[in-house]
């Protein structure tokens, strides 16, 4: 595995429930030397973040990045363990497809919606239950390199079905169908 770090991307709102992945951290790190990075735009939510880190003293171990560009999230994902998703609640969830398509694991909160669109190609955990979180990390940490290599394959064959493409040819047909 290249990296040493764990990855989430996305807005720090709370109920991203990034605080809890925090405290996840804190306990994923007294047997382990792993980082969380966090790659979101600054605003007030980050600065409560800031806060929160510097209180809980995970500042060894969780570096926030600030806004990251689109060019360079591919390589923060592939170099990555795993990219972490622990959202309390979510339309689609589009960041873990993203981090998957970059050639990462997707370790994600167990919520319906995320359930209905990732099936059997991420590795999921209770978002209430930090030690539900910290055994899903293991679980990827401890993973032989050839399953990882497989898991990422086939979560990325999975997520083929998701096509921009497809669901524009679907939207105009809708569109046509009614004028």
């Amino acid at each position: 595995m290249k990296g040493d770090y764990f990855i989430y991307t996305g807005n720090a709102y709370p109920h991203k429930n990034l605080e809890r992945l925090i405290d996840a951290m804190i306990t994923l790190n007294k047997s382990n030397n792993v980082k969380l990075k966090i790659s979101s735009s600054r605003n007030v939510f980050t600065q409560r973040l800031e806060k929160i880190i510097k209180e809980k003293q995970a500042g060894d171990f969780v570096e926030l990045l600030g806004y990251v560009s689109d060019n360079d999230l591919p390589n923060l994902y592939k170099n990555s363990i795993a990219f972490v998703f622990p959202t309390l609640s979510e339309g689609f969830g589009l960041p873990p497809k993203e981090a998957i398509e970059a050639g990462s694991i997707a370790v994600v909160s167990n919520i319906s919606v995320l359930k209905e669109v990732y099936g059997d190609s991420v590795f999921y955990f209770n978002p209430v239950d930090v030690n539900s979180m910290v055994v899903a990390m293991e679980n990827v940490l401890k993973m032989p390199k050839s399953e990882r290599k497989r898991r990422i394959s086939s979560a990325q064959n999975f997520l083929k079905k998701y096509s921009w493409l497809k669901m524009a040819k679907q939207t105009l047909a809708i569109y046509e169908s009614v004028v």
